[in-house]
């Protein structure tokens, strides 16, 4: 599914676009059972204040929904993800994460550079992040921007804010990243990576799903990561679905 030119532009730069992945009504499909769970993550917040990051009609991230949909789960194991996963990280593949992220027009703060690997500590470090655009994400609503080659610097510091993980405090503005819906971008979890204020009016919506070494583990208490299930072995899918 990739080209060598992609193959080359991951290694040296750190990300790939892929344009139009999906077509409108797989997105619409998926994004109507991801607005089910936002929408039941934004009544919690309303009653129970801000959880760190997931601040009540400014910004959420719902969490780990392939564990409680199958839907949901089947769509981040399709051959699609096993194909560019293993390409770029090796025959035996995880769902390592996943999550909902919606940026609400009261969000007008940047959501901060850092490195996926900020959020927690894992071995083997590289793994991969596939940001899904559910909608158009443009720079007026607050799209992704990369920092082309910080991959490169390995895991850095990462500094704790009110908005999230800082690891970058230089002038650099990074590249903008806008997307279409149904397009994605796919990085290493290493690049450097922000998003802008959404400035807009209307919800900025993605969905990310993070893919590892099968077996990947944390380094600080010897647990394998069970967050999703295996995708591939020996670079054939072994998933199969429950519905």
């Amino acid at each position: 599914m990739l080209t060598q030119e992609q193959l080359k532009q991951y290694e040296e730069s750190g990300f790939i676009i892929f344009e139009d992945l999906f077509d409108e009504k797989e997105i619409d499909e998926l994004r109507e059972r991801l607005d089910k769970y936002d929408e039941e993550y934004e009544r919690f917040l309303r009653t129970n204040g801000a959880q760190w990051i997931n601040i009540p009609n400014q910004i959420t991230f719902r969490a780990n929904t392939n564990l409680i949909d199958p839907y949901v789960q089947k769509f981040a194991c399709q051959q699609k993800f096993v194909d560019i996963s293993t390409a770029l990280l090796g025959p035996d593949i995880q769902l390592y994460w996943d999550q909902s992220v919606y940026k609400k027009p009261e969000a007008k703060r940047d959501f901060p550079w850092h490195q996926d690997n900020g959020y927690a500590p894992i071995e083997p470090r590289h793994y991969l992040t596939c940001w899904l655009a559910l909608t158009d994400a443009t720079i007026e609503n607050g799209c992704v921007w990369v920092m082309p080659e910080s991959h490169k610097q390995g895991v850095v510091e990462h500094k704790e804010t009110i908005t999230g993980l800082l690891c970058y405090f230089g002038e650099n503005p990074g590249l903008a990243v806008p997307l279409k819906k149904g397009s994605m971008v796919a990085f290493s979890s290493l690049l450097f990576h922000r998003s802008t204020p959404n400035l807009s009016q209307d919800v900025r919506k993605a969905y990310i799903m993070q893919y590892s070494h099968a077996g990947a583990k944390n380094p600080e208490t010897g647990q394998v990561y069970a967050n999703g299930p295996v995708l591939a072995r020996d670079g054939k899918c072994v998933y199969v679905p429950t519905v």
